[in-house]
């Protein structure tokens, strides 16, 4: 219980964390520079969080260690989202820039399937749609 309690303390603390950092450009960029400045933010904010959810001692201690552990990821994904050559180069959000380029590629693939299916089920409608035709001028010549 007292195990899981720290788990999720962890997460909740690296996810606040992560939210503010993304916000925060200065945060990010020295959490991200300098390890002692991730350490010390992580372990206040865990600390922080632990004392607003009533844990304390172990749990808020290695809540903190585990924040802080999971949050080095955190900032070399943020650095390369916003603040890489790479993100300055396509105006500052790669998550924006990239998901943009992907929704085009599954629309293009959308109608080379489409374009696919209506070729390969040509038979079907085009033996459907003469059929009704032929139907159609029938019933205007018994009329």
């Amino acid at each position: 219980m007292l195990f899981m309690m720290m788990i999720w303390l962890a997460i909740a603390s690296t996810v606040v964390e992560m939210m503010f950092a993304a916000r925060i450009p200065s945060w990010r960029r020295n959490a991200h520079k300098y390890k002692w400045v991730n350490m010390t933010l992580s372990l206040m904010l865990s600390f922080i969080l632990g004392v607003m959810f009533g844990a304390a001692g172990l749990i808020a201690l290695g809540a903190a260690m585990i924040s802080t552990v999971l949050s080095i990821p955190g900032y070399a994904i943020l650095h390369w989202n916003y603040d890489s050559k790479e993100a300055q180069k396509h105006g500052g959000n790669m998550v924006h820039y990239l998901r943009g380029k992907w929704i085009q590629a599954f629309k293009d693939l959308a109608k080379v399937i489409y374009t696919i299916i209506r070729i390969i089920t040509f038979p079907i409608w085009a033996t459907r749609a003469a059929v009704n035709k032929i139907n159609s001028i029938k019933a205007r010549r018994a009329v």
